[in-house]
């Protein structure tokens, strides 16, 4: 085996991807079965779940699909449960899942703060602790990988971002804390904090001219973040070639923090 498979493959490796037929985490999960590892799929839509997971059979990846609600804490753990008996174990988590419900501040409601707050950050930590229980029983380690955002370090002038920057802000921080706390078991835990990415759900956004334009402007690389981007940061911090990289976020922002 050369020094590049010894590095990036995951042979044997047991990854469950939450959100992982979205448009990052369908990325991610090709990824992941592309290195070799067996994929879990899950999310809030079984049968959207079980449609991609069929796709990767189809591609020749071993792969399983479930479904879970994502701001219940026993159904969140019921489902990491569910994948780590079918597969055995667990090696590898990424955490795809997210969402935002717009509001101007002055007008937002407690309903849809705390929504997003529930979705983004406590459904991260109850995630990251179903998952960690299994790694630590196994007492082989593991890797965590959180999708955050560039709005984890930036506010977005003009709309009504402050509960999605507060939940993905606490996102950061919280992963170093539990990168400190899991540490000692050889659990990784890392966030990749993109810009806008080219999916379904920024679509929208994406469509206005003058709101794209002014974005890429703002951008020394010049142009947003593709899935696969995200999948190529996911992999590398999954695999054995970021054995020594904890409590970190990687802005995957095409130089946009280092400007601003």
């Amino acid at each position: 085996m050369g020094l590049s498979e010894q590095l990036l493959r995951l042979d044997g490796k047991v990854a469950l991807v939450t959100g992982g037929f979205g448009g990052i985490g369908a990325a991610v999960s090709r990824g992941l079965g592309a290195m070799g590892a067996k994929v879990a799929v899950t999310g809030n839509d079984a049968k959207l779940a079980a449609a991609f997971a069929g796709e990767l059979e189809d591609q020749g990846y071993d792969s399983y699909a479930t479904a879970f609600d994502v701001i219940s804490v026993h159904d969140t753990e019921r489902m990491v449960d569910q994948v780590a008996n079918h597969f055995g174990r667990l090696d590898i988590f990424v955490n795809c899942v997210g969402l935002n419900r717009e509001e101007k501040a002055g007008e937002v409601t407690e309903e849809q703060f705390d929504y997003v707050l529930d979705v983004n950050l406590k459904g991260a930590m109850f995630q990251a602790q179903a998952a960690a229980r299994h790694m630590i029983g196994q007492g082989t380690g593991g890797k965590q990988v959180h999708i955050g955002s560039v709005r984890t370090l930036l506010a977005l002038r003009g709309r009504g971002y402050a509960a999605y920057c507060a939940s993905k802000g606490g996102l950061a921080t919280m992963c170093k804390q539990l990168a400190a706390e899991w540490a000692p078991h050889k659990i990784n835990v890392n966030v990749v904090a993109p810009t806008f990415v080219r999916t379904p759900l920024v679509a929208d956004m994406l469509s206005d001219a003058n709101f794209y334009n002014s974005l890429v402007a703002r951008i020394p690389l010049g142009r947003i973040a593709e899935p696969d981007d995200v999948r190529n940061a996911v992999l590398f911090l999954v695999s054995p070639a970021s054995d020594f990289i904890t409590g970190q976020t990687i802005y995957l922002d095409g130089g946009i923090t280092a400007t601003q």
